[in-house]
């Protein structure tokens, strides 16, 4: 069966606060990791519309955002995910602007995903994904029914070079505590989410150049 978050805890949680430089100036200020609510999802589609597709390496040399039937697709791939109410979202003090956002979503063995995609350029990202996930299963592996999956991490444009990436990702355990869950893991595309990767804590069981 799918995975369905609970009623509690209820959304907006904070998972995690820190500190860093502002954008304007190297004045640190508090930053906050939280769940996405709902009223926010145009927003954070439109974050990744302006901080993801023309950035993330798969997304970059297929030329998605020049190609408007793969756009179409891959927001309706966002929404899908937005709705399993797992996003998280990073907001500094005093402001709603998205500094950065996380696609999550809880995956067991059950094919969760029931859209079909048409777009040539969407199905070759998505069966990249799918080989480097088939190259280790983490259920077997671990010992798990369900673990933390992630589609995408974007961070500001404006925000980046802060540790914001690496934040978010810390923010992943007392997200997955809270639920029981026992594992998050992540294919990272790009040499940022690499590095912020390993400053998290995260380590690499599969790797394919």
């Amino acid at each position: 069966m799918e995975w369905i978050r609970p009623e509690q805890p209820v959304i907006p949680q904070t998972w995690q606060t820190f500190k860093a430089r502002d954008v304007d100036s190297d004045r640190l200020i508090t930053y906050r990791v939280e769940d996405l609510t709902e009223d926010c999802f145009d927003d954070a589609i439109q974050h990744y519309m302006e901080n993801f597709l023309d950035d993330e390496p798969l997304s970059q040399s297929k030329r998605i955002s020049e190609a408007e039937e793969s756009v179409a697709e891959v927001k309706n791939f966002w929404r899908w995910c937005l709705d399993r109410k797992m996003t998280i979202v990073c907001y500094k003090e005093g402001s709603r602007e998205i500094i950065g956002t996380n696609l999550l979503h809880v995956k067991g063995s059950h094919k969760s995903l029931d859209l079909v995609m048409k777009s040539d350029r969407i199905k070759d990202i998505f069966a990249t994904h799918e080989y480097i996930t088939d190259q280790y299963d983490v259920l077997k592996q671990y010992d798990v029914e369900y673990y933390l999956a992630a589609y995408g991490l974007a961070i500001n444009q404006r925000y980046r070079g802060r540790g914001i990436a690496t934040e978010m990702l810390k923010a992943r355990v007392p997200l997955c505590r809270a639920f029981g869950i026992k594992v998050t893991a992540t294919n990272f595309t790009a040499l940022g989410s690499h590095l912020a990767a390993a400053k998290a804590g995260f380590r690499t069981d599969v790797e394919v150049t």
